[in-house]
């Protein structure tokens, strides 16, 4: 297990706050340094087991720590790989948005991390997910959806459903694709949107990834945005490629986590908190009328990608 010198040290060089760090020192002494180390090495975590260990969202000061300890690893990995150092130190500081997410779910008592998002954190470390300016995307990525692009009669490019990958599609199931996403770190605007698709079509090329589409899946790009927010960026950001529906992904509970700090779209509770942005006004009064949020696939084709950036 690391020392408490080392975690320090680690968590100063992701920018980590200092108030946070020290928040965390009395639980760091009484972790089992076995135990630790045995969860270090797992590519899954018992969280059944976490969570009756360490009660009470504590669970949420270990996974924290778990994460700083792989910082090393991460470092490594973009020296050996030769990736920007710019890329790394943008990249480096998405930990800090989920651990103001976490006083804020917490309200101010614990700095940490949530289950939910060690997996996603763990493939930032092991350079898996990299960042662009103001978007990230995964290193490599097979499309997930069975769906594909063809073109219609009319010219236009239209999305259907096919069984597995489609020779025939000019993008389908299991092609090679940029896998975007979005941190919440700050406003969705189109132009540093465009400047980080530059960045990764500049980078993948370099890569040698014969890439067919950009995809990103999200609740972000769920079409009633448009009706309950029209002038949000988010709108903006949809119109970059072609949405389809995802079946069977469920999101409200996720958008509730992210836009009020609550982790399911429980109407008594977002009603206790002051709305403070448009958007909470919006998806506050979406869900008092009983509506539902969806996960939607957006996709941009590479002949596209090259258009949008051209313009």
């Amino acid at each position: 297990m690391l020392s408490w010198q080392e975690f320090a040290e680690y968590a100063k060089e992701l920018k980590i706050s200092s108030e946070y760090v020290e928040q965390n020192r009395e639980f760091f002494n009484k972790i089992d340094p076995d135990y630790f180390d045995k969860l270090l090495g797992l590519q899954e975590l018992p969280e059944r087991e976490i969570e009756t260990a360490y009660p009470d969202g504590e669970y949420r000061r270990l996974i924290f720590i778990l994460l700083v300890a792989k910082y090393p690893q991460m470092k490594k990995i973009y020296q050996e790989r030769g990736y920007s150092m710019l890329h790394f130190e943008e990249v480096k500081q998405d930990i800090s948005l989920w651990l103001d997410k976490s006083m804020a779910d917490t309200k101010g008592k614990i700095a940490g991390i949530d289950f939910r998002l060690y997996n996603w954190e763990s493939m930032i470390f092991a350079g898996e997910t990299l960042q662009f300016g103001r978007l990230q995307c995964n290193r490599r990525h097979k499309f997930e959806s069975k769906v594909g692009c063809f073109v219609n009669s009319a010219g236009e490019i239209e999305i259907r459903k096919v069984d597995g990958n489609c020779k025939d599609a000019l993008f389908s199931f299991d092609d090679e694709a940029i896998n975007i996403h979005i941190p919440a770190s700050g406003k969705l605007l189109r132009e540093d949107c465009l400047k980080s698709l530059k960045m990764m079509k500049e980078f993948f090329e370099q890569q040698a990834v014969d890439y067919k589409a950009v995809v990103c899946y999200s609740w972000i790009l769920d079409p009633v945005f448009a009706e309950i927010t029209p002038k949000s960026n988010l709108i903006e950001f949809q119109k970059l490629g072609h949405l389809y529906r995802m079946d069977g992904h469920d999101q409200t509970d996720e958008v509730a986590w992210r836009v009020f700090d609550i982790p399911e779209a429980n109407i008594a509770e977002i009603e206790k908190i002051p709305c403070r942005s448009s958007m909470q006004k919006a998806v506050a009064a979406y869900l008092r009328n009983g509506g539902k949020f969806c996960e939607y696939g957006m996709i941009i084709l590479r002949s596209e990608l090259e258009t949008l950036l051209k313009n």
